[in-house]
């Protein structure tokens, strides 16, 4: 029987198979995933290991013999949820978790003092299968749940036993569930393909439960999600509208989810008017040439005089979503990126780390998708930029972003950036707040209204206004 022999991060191993198998599926099986932002269509290359010293694309490249396989190592995300954490173990606990597309936080939380215990963050495993929902919602279409689930409950479960161990605890009654609608419907083993065709019909939306050991949780009594809105304004930013403050009477103020799905809400005077635009993994690194997450290695703050900052103080191995805004912003200001976007060269950091015209375009047509989504909602609120009390931007780079250099560069209107408020992982802070002091989420999401802006044709308009770079 054929082996193959992986190594990644220092540790050798060896795995037995039979046949011709896909190298990618082999490492799934083994939960040793590789990165696929491209949903393993060959085409993001990064998912490139190396197969008996020669470079290979995991998802391109099938096993009939004994071979030697070496993956990138791998660096935790550096994740910050905003949670004030006690470290103070009381009577009554439970869990509260975000499931995010890229990144899972967990939260042990004291119900007795009202207050977070501690936290942990980890990638979620689901993003070897595509970088966002819509990859995840195809392979789901072409092969079902159970994979899906099955890598993220495993995860979940593997941070829930190093919480528990951490803290002392044995068991909670409950744990309390947000996420974007495809992430909780894959939680709960739910087909949603329904999500990826028109006309976008979830399964469910309202608030659910199940019992722990359904899901293969031992130690938790039961699970519950908190309720969603729409197909693309899920449990996440219910949460997210729970946990901010309210606007001054005659005030509004916008709640904007910076990720692939590009979530806003306008709220006030107790209602909602919501959008979603396709942002794409921009803000994720996905589509970046030299992109990733916010862990080890990733250049993330860069000055104008060619000076930047990398996580973990390592050699530079890639460009986190602030490193991404600071570069570009200095690009522009120096004229090496025109107005347009255009770019003659690359842009070399490093020897291994570039910002190609391609990274360019993918930033602009996020950065133009999220100010678009922001004027259209004003427009269609009959809200004026001086009646915005708060703009609150959710995001786990969203406290490490540089403000001006994201309104220079136009992500924001500059008139609004002042008035911007970094609320971290607002999904798993409303998660905990729901938890702990209850909040009226059926009263958001009964007064919640959903504009499409794929219908809306002043969308297109401003979508092509806002590309160019303001300065």
């Amino acid at each position: 029987m054929p082996i193959l022999t992986v190594k990644q991060n220092g540790i050798t191993k060896r795995i037995e198979f039979e046949g011709v198998m896909p190298l990618d599926k082999l490492l799934g099986f083994e939960n040793m995933h590789v990165e696929k932002p491209c949903g393993g269509r060959g085409v993001c290359k990064k998912c490139t290991v190396l197969v008996n010293g020669k470079k290979e694309l995991a998802c391109r490249y099938a096993l009939a013999g004994d071979a030697e396989v070496i993956l990138p190592d791998t660096a935790d995300i550096v994740s910050v949820t905003g949670a004030r954490e006690t470290g103070k173990v009381t009577e009554n606990t439970c869990l509260c978790l975000d499931i995010g597309t890229t990144t899972l936080a967990l939260a042990l939380v004291s119900l007795d003092n009202k207050q977070v215990v501690k936290t942990k963050t980890a990638p979620n495993p689901q993003r070897s299968f595509g970088a966002d929902v819509i990859s995840r919602i195809e392979y789901c279409a072409n092969h079902g749940t159970a994979e899906l689930q099955s890598v993220l409950l495993e995860k979940i479960r593997e941070m829930t036993a190093e919480l528990f161990s951490e803290c002392g605890v044995s068991s909670v009654k409950r744990m309390y569930a947000a996420g974007n609608t495809t992430m909780l419907h894959l939680f709960f083993g739910v087909d949603c393909s329904s999500l990826g065709v028109s006309p976008y019909t979830p399964v469910f939306l309202n608030e659910r439960s199940a019992a722990g050991k359904e899901l293969g949780f031992d130690n938790i009594g039961e699970i519950v999600s908190l309720p969603g809105i729409s197909a693309f304004v899920g449990a996440d930013i219910v949460a997210g509208l729970c946990f901010v403050e309210k606007p001054s009477a005659g005030k509004y103020s916008l709640l904007i989810d910076l990720g692939t799905n590009a979530e806003t809400v306008l709220f006030g005077e107790g209602a909602f008017l919501c959008a979603t635009a396709a942002a794409g993994p921009c803000f994720e690194g996905a589509n970046i040439s030299s992109g990733m997450s916010a862990s080890e290695g990733a250049v993330y703050a860069y000055g104008e005089d060619g000076s930047y900052s990398v996580i973990g103080d390592k050699e530079p191995a890639g460009i986190c979503a602030t490193g991404l805004i600071d570069i570009i912003a200095a690009l522009v200001k120096d004229g090496t990126v025109e107005e347009s976007g255009f770019m003659a060269e690359d842009f070399r950091i490093s020897e291994k780390v570039s910002v190609t015209a391609a990274d360019i375009r993918e930033f602009q047509l996020a950065k133009s998708a999220v100010r678009s989504a922001v004027e259209c909602l004003l427009m269609r609120g009959g809200v004026g930029y001086g009646e915005v009390e708060h703009i609150y931007v959710a995001g786990g780079f969203s406290a490490k972003m540089n403000v001006e250099n994201a309104a220079y560069l136009g992500l924001f209107q500059k008139d609004l950036a002042k008035k911007i408020i970094a609320v971290n992982n607002s999904s798993l802070l409303g998660t905990v707040k729901y938890a702990t002091e209850g909040c009226g989420l059926t009263d958001i999401v009964s007064k919640a209204e959903y504009l499409d802006l794929g219908s809306y044709g002043l969308f297109t308009d401003l979508f092509f206004e806002n590309m160019a770079f303001e300065n």
